[in-house]
C-alpha cells in the first residue's frame, strides 16, 4: 500500500482520505454483496493525476478499485480486496458539446442530470436509462452497457460510443477512434483502420483500465412526439403485437411497465430519492392506483426530428394503428382517470429519473433481477420470478416490472424488482434468498445476464465452459500484469 504521503503528492492534501467515516461510505450499496471498506480513497482531478495514482499503485501491487458515482448499486465497485478507491467523481468537466458531429465529450464525474440539463438548453439530448439515478455517471453507465430508452439507431441499439480515452494498468494512455490519430477529432468509435477495440472497455468493470474521457452521440430533441399507451392482462398477450410494432420500426421508445411501477411512476406524493436506500413514505393513493391499472402498460412514443416531424408522425401513427387493428389491441391516448399521462411521459423520456426512481419510495430499497431475453420467454421467465416469491411468501403485487424491447423485437431487457426494508432483517433475508433462487433458476432456463455483477458473476462463470474463463483471466493478466485494477472481478 503507497504511504498516504506519496499520494498527497500527486493529488494534494484534500483529496486524500482514510478516516473510517469517509471510507464506510465506499464500503456498501444496496446490493446483497458483502460490504468492505476500501483503505484509502483518493480523488484526482484529472488525466495526469489518475496516471500518477495508477503507477504507484502498480510498483505496490495496490487494488485499485475505479468509482465515478457510486450509483451502480449492484455492488461493482465494492473493494472486496481493500487497497485503494479512485473516486473520480472531481473530474466533472463536459469537455465539448459538437452539435455538428453530434456529440458530447464527457469526464467520468459529469452526472446524466447535468449533461441533460446541458444539451436541453441547446436542442439536444442524451440517450438516457429508464431507471438511472440523476447523480449517475453517465460514462460509466454507458461503459457498463446500461440499456437506453432510445438508442440512436435501430441498426445498432446501444452502441453510442463514440472516440475514449484510457488509462491502462501500467499507467500508459491509450485513445481509441479519431482520438487515436494525434491532433484526431472525436467523431468516430472505430478509429481509422476500422478497429472496435473501444468494445474491449465496455463491461469490463474497471479491470482493464480506467476511462478517463468519452465521446458520446447525442440526437437532437424532437420537433413532435405522440405518445400512445396499450395495456394488456398479461405479458402473453402483449409478445405479439410489439413485435409486429418493433419489426416495422414504429416509435423512437417504447417501454412496458407492470400496474406497480406504473402506480410508483404516477405517484404525485413521492419525490425522486437523492439517495439509496431511499426514506420510506406510504401512500394511500399509490395502493389505489396500482389496484386500478392494468397489470401491464406499453408506453410508445412516435417522434420527428428535424425534417417533416409531422409528416413522419402521421405516417407512423397509419401503421400503428394498422398493426393494433389486426392484433385487435386498443391503441390509447391514456388510462381511465389519468387525462394528463402522455404530458407526464413526454417529460420522462428526457428526464426519467423524475418519474423511475419513485418506485424506491415503497421499502426503500429495491434490489431487481436484471437479463436479456428472446420475447417469446419472458412470460415464462416472469412466471419463475413470481413463482419463486409466492414459494418463499413474498407478495407478487409487490413486484415491480420494466421491459425495453430492444434490436427491432429480437431480444428483450427485462428488469423485476423486489422492494424490500434493508432496516428489516427477516425481509432482507427473504428478498435475498428469492433474489439467489430466482436468478439461478432463470440462468437454468436460457435467460442472459450481461451484467455479471457480484453474486451474478459467480453463477453465471460456473456456467461457462473452462476454456472461456480462462480466457478471460489471460486477457486480465496480459493488459494488468500485476492485478491491481478491481482484482477479483471479471471482464465481459
Amino acid at each position: 500500500m503507497p504511504k498516504k504521503e506519496y499520494l498527497t503528492a500527486i493529488v494534494g492534501r484534500d483529496n486524500v482520505f482514510d478516516s473510517p467515516t469517509v471510507l464506510d461510505k465506499y464500503a456498501h450499496d444496496q446490493s446483497f454483496v458483502r460490504s468492505c471498506k476500501p483503505n484509502m480513497v483518493v480523488k484526482p482531478k484529472n488525466l495526469e493525476e489518475v496516471q500518477g495514482v495508477i503507477r504507484l499503485c502498480n510498483q505496490d501491487k495496490t487494488p485499485v478499485v475505479p468509482y465515478s458515482s457510486g450509483l451502480n448499486l449492484r455492488g461493482a465497485t465494492i473493494p472486496d480486496q481493500g487497497g485503494i478507491v479512485l473516486d473520480l467523481s472531481s473530474m466533472n468537466k463536459i469537455e465539448e458539446i459538437n452539435e455538428k458531429n453530434r456529440l458530447a465529450v464527457v469526464e467520468p464525474g459529469v452526472t446524466y442530470e447535468k449533461l441533460q440539463d446541458e444539451l436541453t438548453q441547446r436542442g439536444y439530448r442524451a440517450m438516457v436509462p429508464w431507471g438511472v439515478p440523476p447523480k449517475r455517471s453517465a460514462l460509466s453507465s454507458y461503459m457498463e452497457r446500461d440499456p437506453v430508452l432510445a438508442a440512436a439507431s435501430f441498426e445498432y441499439g446501444n452502441d453510442l460510443f463514440l472516440d475514449m480515452e484510457i488509462v491502462l494498468p501500467t499507467g500508459e494512455v491509450f485513445r481509441t477512434g479519431n482520438w487515436s490519430i494525434e491532433g484526431g477529432e472525436a467523431a468516430c468509435s472505430w478509429g481509422p483502420a476500422g478497429y472496435m477495440t473501444y468494445r474491449f472497455w465496455t463491461g469490463a468493470q474497471g479491470t482493464f483500465g480506467i476511462v478517463t474521457k468519452l465521446a458520446m452521440k447525442i440526437e437532437a430533441v424532437p420537433k413532435a412526439r405522440k405518445v400512445f399507451f396499450l395495456s394488456f392482462d398479461s405479458i402473453e398477450e402483449a409478445v405479439a403485437p410489439l413485435r409486429k410494432i418493433q419489426r416495422r420500426e414504429i416509435g423512437l421508445e417504447c417501454f412496458g411497465l407492470n400496474s406497480f411501477n406504473l402506480a410508483a411512476t404516477l405517484e404525485e406524493e413521492w419525490k425522486t430519492p437523492e439517495s439509496f436506500p431511499a426514506e420510506k413514505v406510504s401512500s394511500t393513493n399509490f395502493e389505489t392506483l396500482r389496484r386500478r391499472l392494468p397489470p401491464w402498460t406499453f408506453v410508445i412514443c412516435l417522434s420527428g426530428l428535424e425534417y417533416f416531424p409531422e409528416d413522419k408522425i402521421f405516417y407512423e401513427e397509419a401503421v400503428l394503428r394498422e398493426v393494433c387493428a389486426e392484433e385487435n389491441v386498443e391503441l390509447l391516448t391514456s388510462l381511465p382517470g389519468l387525462p394528463s399521462l402522455e404530458e407526464t411521459f413526454l417529460e420522462a423520456l428526457i428526464y426519467p429519473w423524475r418519474r423511475s426512481l419513485k418506485k424506491f419510495r415503497y421499502k426503500g430499497s429495491c434490489p431487481n433481477i436484471a437479463f436479456h431475453s428472446p420475447p417469446a420467454k419472458i412470460p415464462e421467465f416472469e412466471g419463475i420470478i413470481r413463482g419463486v416469491a409466492e414459494r418463499h411468501g413474498y407478495p407478487n403485487r409487490d413486484i415491480g416490472g420494466y421491459l425495453l424491447p430492444i434490436e427491432r423485437g429480437r431480444a428483450i431487457y427485462a428488469e423485476f424488482d423486489l422492494p424490500c426494508d434493508l432496516e428489516d432483517e427477516g425481509e432482507t433475508e427473504l428478498v435475498e434468498r428469492i433474489w439467489n433462487e430466482a436468478s439461478e433458476t432463470l440462468m437454468d432456463k436460457g435467460a442472459y445476464f450481461e451484467r455479471p455483477y457480484g453474486r451474478w458473476a459467480d453463477m453465471v462463470y460456473s456456467r461457462y465452459n473452462t476454456a472461456y474463463v480462462s480466457k478471460l483471466k489471460d486477457l486480465k493478466k496480459e493488459i494488468d500484469p500485476n492485478n491491481i485494477m478491481n482484482p477479483g472481478k471479471l471482464c465481459f
